[in-house]
């Protein structure tokens, strides 16, 4: 397993982005607020085991995040600017926090590109919550039940309204569970994979 690190322009301005380039089916990871795409390479045993799944894998630096340059581009739209530059189809999303709201707005607005989507605890649509009701792809929410910056209330308020959503909450972890608990964030992360595979 290896990783390569690219600085290209896209959307008109130079975007940074980490790929694990072998396998089968495709994986995109987001970033929150307060972290940028190497924040993902922390999580060792969970690339280990997205790769011994046959999943690539993408993370990118957001606009104005780490290493990619400012742009005025919408969130949902650079998500998009992304995927056509790596000509991406049919691949899991996985957002958290800020991006976990992302991937929300972006697979209502593209649906048929999205295969399964992982939000962790995303933020920033309390009151957009309604507008998902219709989003029938596969998605497992996830909050630890300490959050104090995103409520874990809204993630019973998604599992409410989206059709095909599932959701864990994680007793005694805050919001960056995934990096509080590796070994339990995986086995609900990766069971989920598991089960689209199947279909």
């Amino acid at each position: 397993m290896y990783f390569v690190e690219k600085e290209e322009e896209i959307a008109g301005k130079k975007v940074f982005y980490i790929k694990q380039p072998v396998g089968e089916k495709d994986i995109i990871f987001m970033h929150g607020k307060s972290y940028t795409a190497n924040d993902w390479l922390k999580l060792n045993d969970t690339l280990i085991g997205l790769y011994n799944l046959k999943y690539r894998f993408y993370a990118f630096d957001f606009p104005g995040f780490g290493k990619s340059k400012p742009n005025d581009i919408e969130p949902v739209d650079f998500i998009q600017a992304f995927i056509e530059y790596k000509k991406l189809d049919n691949f899991v999303l996985f957002g958290a926090s800020m991006s976990g709201g992302f991937a929300l707005k972006y697979a209502h607005a593209h649906p048929k590109q999205v295969r399964a989507i992982v939000a962790a605890a995303p933020a920033w649509i309390e009151k957009e919550i309604e507008s998902f009701k219709n989003l029938n792809i596969p998605t497992l929410l996830l909050w630890g039940a300490n959050d104090n910056k995103v409520n874990p209330k809204i993630g019973t308020r998604l599992k409410e309204v989206m059709p095909n959503a599932t959701l864990h909450t994680f007793r005694g972890l805050s919001h960056p569970f995934y990096f509080e608990n590796e070994v339990l964030f995986d086995q609900y992360f990766f069971d989920f994979l598991k089960s689209i595979d199947e279909k």
